[in-house]
């Protein structure tokens, strides 16, 4: 009995071992870990945009960016964008602290997000707030976060916009306040 108990014994404990360490799952959780890491990292990066008749149609510039290819997104750190409008002048510029580009044509903007006119036509100056997504090619704007719309001579401030700067219109989920400025 002893003799047939010490093999029994040494075969439980290296199937135990055996499960203890599975490297099946060592393999997955390398697979998980190399999702994680960027396929490249770019720094100071400027990307421009032509349309088809040759002319800028937008500028992308970064600190940084790591893209992620398997995951479909590229993370900008300091990235600030400019739209051009017909007349191929700037138009608009958004900048932020943090923005995701997903291959949906879809950004994502967090923290200290400013979206600003760089044209004297548009019907506010300034957008801040602390997230926004940009959808491309109609660049729209939506949220559902607080706002600051600034303009020549009023400020409003309320909760979620959905703004449309080709057409040049906007709408305001929920106001809370305007102020207007007297500038004398």
């Amino acid at each position: 009995m002893r003799k047939l108990l010490l093999p029994v014994v040494l075969l439980l404990a290296s199937i135990a071992g055996y499960l203890w360490f599975n490297p099946q799952n060592d393999e997955a959780a390398l697979q998980t870990d190399q999702e994680l890491l960027p396929d490249y990292i770019a720094l100071n990066i400027t990307r421009r945009l032509y349309n088809t008749d040759g002319y800028q149609a937008d500028v992308v510039s970064a600190q940084r960016l790591e893209h992620f290819e398997q995951l479909g997104f590229m993370q900008f750190e300091k990235p600030v964008y400019t739209l051009y409008n017909e007349q191929h002048q700037p138009d608009w510029q958004a900048s932020s602290e943090y923005a995701v580009w997903f291959v949906q044509d879809k950004v994502i903007l967090e923290q200290q997000v400013r979206i600003k006119s760089l044209s004297q036509e548009q019907l506010f100056d300034s957008l801040e707030t602390e997230s926004l997504e940009m959808l491309f090619p109609d660049n729209r704007l939506q949220n559902n976060l607080p706002v600051l719309i600034s303009g020549k001579g009023f400020e409003i401030k309320g909760i979620g916009i959905n703004a449309d700067l080709i057409n040049r219109s906007f709408k305001l989920l929920q106001h809370h306040e305007t102020v207007y400025i007297n500038e004398q």
